[in-house]
Parts: C-alpha cells; structure tokens; sequence
C-alpha cells in the first residue's frame, strides 16, 4: 500500500490540489479515530471490548457450572473473590469506555472528536479518501464503452481505486443516508451532526449510568453516603450487559458507517485452548488441607501484626 492502511497514495487521488490538501488532513484524522477504536495499544478501545467479554463469557460460564449443579460444595471465599473480581473489572471497565477525560481511549470521546471536524465529513472525502471516484456513472460508462471481450466473457469489476464504480456507488448511497438522503447529491454534503448527539444519547443509557455511578462511589472510591447523597444504585448482570452491548454497537456503527472500515469481527476471542479444562477437578486435593490450614493461620498472624508496626518513627 502506497500508505499506511491505504491502498493508493494522494497523488492517485484524482483531485484538484486543494482537494488534495484536505484529503491528507482527512486521512490523519481517520487514522487517529480508528487508531482509538481498533489500534494494537491495550488502551484501544477494541482492546478494552475484548477483554470484556472475554472476562464475561468465562463468569458467565462458571456461573452456569454453578447452576448445573447446585449441589455440589464449592469454596465459599474463592466463589466471593471470582465474583467481586468480575464485578470490578466489569463496571470499572464500562466507566473507562465512556470515560469524558480527553487523554483517554474512550468511545464518548471518539463522538467528540468526529463532532469537533464537521468540515471533514463531508461526501467527497467520504468517497474519494482512497483513489475512489466521486462520479461513478462516468467511470461506469467509459468502462462499459471500452469492453470488446466476446460475450459470455467475465469480467470483473474493480473494488477498490479509480474504477471501482460500484464501490463508489455503494459509499454515496451510505452517505446518503449518513446526510438525510438529499435529492441532489453535491461534494459539499455533510453528515447530520444529529446523528452524533444520538449516538452520545446512547452512552448516557440509564443502564450505563448505574455502571458509572457504582464503578465510582464504590469501585474507585470509597465514598462515604450522607443521608443527601442517595443510595448506590443497585447494578444487575443484565445492565451490565446492556451497557456493553451499547458501547460496542456504538463503536461498531462510527467504524462502519462514519469511516466506512471493518466491522468487529468477533467479540469473544477465540481460545486455542480449551476454557473447559479442569473445570472438573478440585481446587486442591483433601491431604493437603492440613498444610493450607496452617498456611492461613501463619497469613492471618502476619497481617494482624502490621498494625502494631510503626514505620513513621525513625529506627535509633
């Protein structure tokens, strides 16, 4: 590819120079929003999806282990701990990708940044960023007018730079719908900025609020609830998967219809390993239930003498 991610360079664009000029400043604000979204950094927000639900399909799993077979003794304190792990990661996680705070790799503030360039959503940069034609019907006809194969030939057609017609076709009837469907189609068209104020409507979801409000007066701070500040909100797993399920719609629709890319492929990873395994085996096996007794009881005389410790006093 002529540059990065793209198949053909600026000059095979075929374009007056000052059009040109906008299309570079498109391209790097493309590149920026769908660094955020699919990017390799653990911050992107792909990234951050992922290990979402890669967290939820295996609780949701153990979960249902549980409920299989309900009479079978499982460990109380782990059962605790995989528990209050699942729920901190989960609503701290759905906190971090609506996050406001610009320095982040958050969803809200991708909408933000595409709200903020609205002279760059334009039809023809839409269409023609990589080498596409803006005018597909003159490139259809010039090309149906040099065919001279025997009939009964293939032929077969372009998907990508100056001939791909068809291609070019599809993108204005997504812009089209992307800018109000106009009678006429003009270059200048822009994206209904009311589509990005639903698309943030989406993000302040009742559901994706609880998340947020539980994630911050009792995962990222212990806040102290007077009589006027209200009751933490009581969060279900089914918010919790709502709230995911919006923020990954939400992405998956800026990424394929602002940017016209690729689409999530698949939202829980695929294992090369089996998740399974030893699902059936115990924790530990029963000889040596003695050894862990003592283990605890050594771990709880340790910690209990950390409060008689007095590391602000100088050693003499």
């Amino acid at each position: 590819m002529s540059d990065k991610g793209y198949r053909y360079s600026i000059d095979d664009c075929k374009l007056d120079e000052k059009t040109k000029k906008r299309v570079i400043e498109y391209r790097k604000f493309r590149d920026v929003c769908l660094e955020q979204i699919y990017g390799a950094s653990g911050t992107s927000i792909a990234n951050q999806v992922h290990d979402l639900a890669w967290h939820t399909a295996v609780f949701r799993t153990l979960n249902e282990a549980r409920r299989l077979e309900p009479a079978r003794a499982v460990n109380g304190p782990m059962w605790e701990l995989i528990v209050a792990g699942y729920a901190n990661i989960m609503t701290l996680g759905i906190r971090k990708l609506v996050d406001r705070d610009p320095q982040t790799d958050s969803v809200w503030n991708v909408v933000k940044r595409i709200e903020k360039r609205p002279e760059l959503l334009t039809r023809e940069l839409f269409i023609c960023y990589d080498a596409l034609p803006y005018d597909y019907e003159a490139v259809r006809d010039r090309l149906k007018a040099q065919e001279d194969a025997p009939p009964g030939t293939i032929r077969w057609l372009s998907n990508f730079g100056p001939d791909a017609w068809s291609t070019s076709k599809r993108m204005h009837e997504a812009f089209d719908a992307l800018c109000g469907k106009p009678q006429k189609q003009k270059r200048g068209d822009t994206i209904n900025l009311a589509v990005f104020e639903a698309l943030r409507e989406a993000l302040k979801s009742p559901c994706i609020t609880r998340v947020q409000m539980l994630a911050s007066k009792s995962m990222a701070h212990a806040e102290r609830l007077s009589e006027r500040s209200g009751a933490i909100p009581n969060v279900t797993y089914e918010d919790v998967d709502e709230a995911l399920k919006i923020i990954i719609s939400v992405t998956n629709w800026i990424a394929t219809n602002v940017f016209y890319d690729n689409a999530f492929g698949t939202i829980v990873a695929t294992p090369i390993f089996d998740p399974l395994e030893h699902l059936d085996s115990p924790w530990v096996t029963s000889k040596h239930l003695p050894d862990l007794q003592i283990h605890w009881r050594e771990i709880s005389k340790a910690m209990d003498s950390w409060a008689d410790a007095d590391p602000f006093v100088p050693a003499s």
